[in-house]
């Protein structure tokens, strides 16, 4: 919900489309089905699992995939 008010209300012209994560203590399709834009077909899943990861562990990933984005 955030990213698409912050991509209608706050987002300049020339930035391109805000992306986010959705973090979820338990599977809950409503919540994920009212989050996300109705239309947009390029959402995918990235990983799937049946318990959060600790904020060390998140912060990790996230630097890990910085590195290989920037790799290409």
């Amino acid at each position: 919900m955030y990213v698409n008010y912050y991509d209608r209300t706050q987002k300049l012209p020339d930035e391109n489309p805000t992306i986010g994560i959705l973090l979820s203590a338990d599977k809950n399709k409503a919540v994920v089905k009212f989050t996300l834009p109705e239309n947009n077909k390029t959402i995918m899943a990235s990983q799937y699992k049946l318990y959060l990861p600790s904020e060390d562990a998140l912060k990790q990933e996230l630097v890990k995939e910085l590195q290989e984005f920037d790799e290409k």
